[in-house]
């Protein structure tokens, strides 16, 4: 495998997913940040399909509670605080911003 990508996903536009779901040279984390966050429920077959790739997907804990999404939120998508956000992007080769 090759290096590891962090893809910030901000909008509720699916370009961002699409074109991880694409990456598979890298080890791929999807972090979904603001209105992105409501691409992490379990109905979302992109997200699946996403988690199916063994692809990471994370999301911000506080937009996801802002929201009111959290019981819809599978167990297998993290979610982080800012800090731990902040503390993944030093974890990473390059970062897609979407």
């Amino acid at each position: 495998m090759g290096k590891k990508a962090l893809y910030f996903i901000t909008t509720e536009k699916r370009s961002g997913i699409e074109m991880a779901l694409e990456n598979t040279e890298d080890e791929v984390t999807i972090c979904l940040l603001q209105n992105a966050v409501f691409f992490a429920n379990k109905a979302d077959k992109q997200i699946t399909k996403a988690l199916d790739q063994n692809k990471t997907v994370i999301a911000l804990k506080e937009d996801v509670e802002i929201r009111g999404l959290k019981n819809l939120i599978p167990d297998n998508v993290k979610l982080l605080d800012y800090g731990e956000v902040i503390d993944k992007i030093f974890e990473y080769d390059s970062i897609i911003n979407m």
